[in-house]
């Protein structure tokens, strides 16, 4: 549900308080706190953030947010818990999650039961052996960065996100493609040639083809103005299609990589990954 990011900037933000402070919030919330010295202190709040599970989080998280005003009034000079509060936010809102009148809530109730996106697909682009898979981890860790900036370039944020899905649709073509005789067509600068080619091969179906033309337009620059919703959820919204479709395709590619938690057309898995 939380991301290494969030876990990480929360114990950043954490920091900025006394270490009386941070005993008393974490152990009201169920943490030991018995070991933790102020001498090691950044330490220790990292290793509480990283291990603890969900719903400590979550009560940690929720506390934070309804008590932001006591806790900004404790640190001097004031931007720096604006800058780290911010930081927090942002990443809180790549999980799916917005603080809104000082609650913490999800814009989607399935995230409770998800686990990070982000963090179980760039460990599977790690494992895939995919020549170009670090350009396409770079790409989502570029996405994210347009997305946290302290002027978020949500353009930016949407476009790395789309590099990253055509480049590893292209780079999984290539290597599917390979010993096929005659060759099917391919031109891995072109989105149309990429899908039209997975289809020849039969690596997706002519259903999942549409699902995958219909994400990388809605990523495409003008496609994704928002209506009714703030931009930066209008942005979230476009990056997680386009990590969903990443997902897919590589649990295509290697099946029993990943879980299948995220997965947007679970039935097509088991077997041979449907090549």
């Amino acid at each position: 549900m939380f991301g290494s990011r969030t876990r990480y900037s929360a114990a950043q933000f954490l920091g900025l308080q006394e270490a009386s402070v941070i005993r008393a919030l974490l152990g009201k919330n169920g943490v030991d706190t018995s070991w933790m010295h102020p001498a090691t202190m950044m330490e220790n709040l990292i290793h509480v953030t990283t291990s603890s599970d969900d719903r400590t989080m979550m009560s940690v998280l929720d506390e934070i947010t309804r008590t932001q005003k006591d806790l900004r009034s404790r640190v001097s000079p004031k931007e720096r818990f604006d800058e780290r509060f911010d930081d927090l936010q942002k990443c809180l809102l790549l999980d799916g999650f917005v603080i809104e009148n000082k609650q913490l809530r999800t814009l989607d109730p399935s995230i409770r039961d998800a686990p990070p996106i982000d963090d179980e697909l760039i460990a599977a682009l790690q494992q895939s052996g995919l020549i170009r898979g670090p350009a396409v981890i770079q790409k989502i860790n570029d996405s994210t960065e347009s997305f946290r900036r302290p002027n978020p370039d949500f353009n930016a944020s949407l476009t790395n996100a789309r590099v990253a899905l055509e480049t590893l649709a292209g780079d999984i073509a290539q290597v599917r493609i390979q010993g096929i005789q005659p060759p099917p067509n391919l031109d891995p600068t072109s989105w149309g040639s990429i899908l039209s080619c997975l289809r020849a091969i039969d690596f997706i179906t002519a259903e999942e083809e549409k699902g995958l033309a219909g994400v990388f337009r809605f990523l495409s620059p003008g496609a994704h103005r928002p209506i009714g919703l703030p931009q930066d959820q209008m942005t979230r919204l476009g990056r997680t299609f386009a990590l969903n479709m990443c997902w897919f395709l590589v649990k295509l590619y290697q099946p029993g990589a990943i879980t299948d938690s995220q997965n947007p057309w679970g039935h097509r898995f088991g077997g041979n990954g449907g090549c």
